[in-house]
C-alpha cells in the first residue's frame, strides 16, 4: 500500500517541529500521562482532499481518539505565512512527522501503510462497524508519553441550508494532543534535534540512518516537558463562542554546540 505523504514536498528546514508551550482537556484533565497506541489511520475530509492522522491512544481505562489534520483542503502539507510570505509547514503536518521519528525513527513519508480492518465509529448508524482504513501499522502497540490538553469547545450542529456546522450554544469538553515524547524520556523532536547539534552531528544523518533511538537513550527529560507542565497541569482552555483565543505561546527552543565530531562517536558509552 502506497502512503500518500511519500510525494509530498514539505517547507525546507521544517522538519522538526518547534516547542511551544501553549495554554489552557476532555475526560482527562490537562496533564503528561503514559500511553500507548492503539491504531493510528489515514483519513480523508468527506468534501475535500484534506487528510488527516486519526489516532487512538489508550491512557489508563480510557481510549482517546482525535484527528490530527495535515494538509489544506487542497491536499498541501504547507501553507503561505501571510507575513513573511514563507512557506510553513502545518502544524498537524509537523505534529504526526514528529510522533513518527520519535518512535519509529521515520519521517511521516517513509512510514510504511497497509490496509486493516477496525472497528470504527459509524455517525449514519451510531454505532461501531468493521471499517478498511490504511493504517501506519509500525505504530500500532508503540508506547508513548503524550501532553494533553483539556479544552472547552462549542457544540455545532450542521445548517441545512448553508451546510455549514453552526454552534449550538451549548458546550462540551475535549482532549487534544499537544506534543509526544518517547515512552521513556520526556523529550521533544526539536530537544533531540539540538542535542545531536551539541554532539556535532547532523540531525539529517541521524535520522536517515535510523539512529534516533540511539540519541534519545542517552537523553534525559527535557526542558520543554517541565515547562509546559508548570504552565498548565490541570488548566482547562475555554475555546468556546466569545472566549479568547488562548494564551500567548512561547517558544522553547535552546540552543547547541556546533563543534563538528565524529558521527560514529556520537552516542557511544
Amino acid at each position: 500500500m502506497s502512503n500518500i505523504f511519500s510525494n509530498k514536498k514539505s517547507a525546507k528546514g521544517e522538519k522538526v517541529e518547534d516547542d511551544f508551550l501553549g495554554g489552557g482537556g476532555g475526560v482527562l484533565e490537562t496533564d503528561i500521562y503514559p500511553a500507548e497506541i492503539k491504531y493510528a489511520f489515514i483519513g480523508k475530509a468527506s468534501s475535500s482532499e484534506a487528510r488527516n492522522l486519526t489516532l487512538c491512544l489508550k491512557i489508563g481505562s480510557s481510549e482517546i481518539t482525535r484527528q490530527i489534520w495535515m494538509t489544506t483542503r487542497n491536499g498541501d502539507v504547507t501553507y503561505k505565512d501571510k507575513k513573511t510570505g514563507e512557506d510553513k509547514n502545518l502544524p498537524g503536518f509537523n505534529q504526526v512527522n514528529s510522533l513518527c521519528m520519535l518512535v519509529c525513527s521515520k519521517e511521516v513519508g517513509d512510514m510504511d501503510v497497509e490496509e486493516k480492518i477496525l472497528n470504527l465509529y459509524d455517525f449514519d448508524s451510531k454505532q461501531e462497524v468493521p471499517q478498511t482504513v490504511n493504517c501506519f501499522t509500525d505504530l500500532h502497540g508503540e508506547k508513548i508519553q503524550v501532553a494533553i490538553q483539556k479544552q472547552i469547545v462549542d457544540k455545532t450542529k450542521k445548517n441545512e441550508s448553508t451546510g455549514d456546522y453552526e454552534p449550538t450554544g451549548e458546550t462540551r469538553a475535549i482532549n487534544e494532543f499537544v506534543k509526544f515524547f518517547p515512552e521513556t524520556v520526556a523529550v521533544t523532536i526539536s530537544e533531540v534535534a539540538h542535542y545531536i547539534k551539541s554532539l556535532g552531528g547532523d540531525f539529517d544523518e541521524v535520522l536517515s540512518d535510523g539512529d534516533l533511538n540511539k540519541a534519545i537513550s542517552k537523553m534525559e527529560d527535557g526542558d520543554y516537558a517541565t515547562k509546559w507542565l508548570d504552565k498548565n497541569r490541570g488548566e482547562t482552555w475555554d475555546r468556546s463562542t466569545g472566549k479568547t483565543e488562548g494564551k500567548t505561546f512561547k517558544d522553547s527552543n535552546s540552543g547547541g554546540s556546533t563543534e563538528k565530531k565524529q558521527k560514529s562517536s556520537l552516542f557511544d558509552d
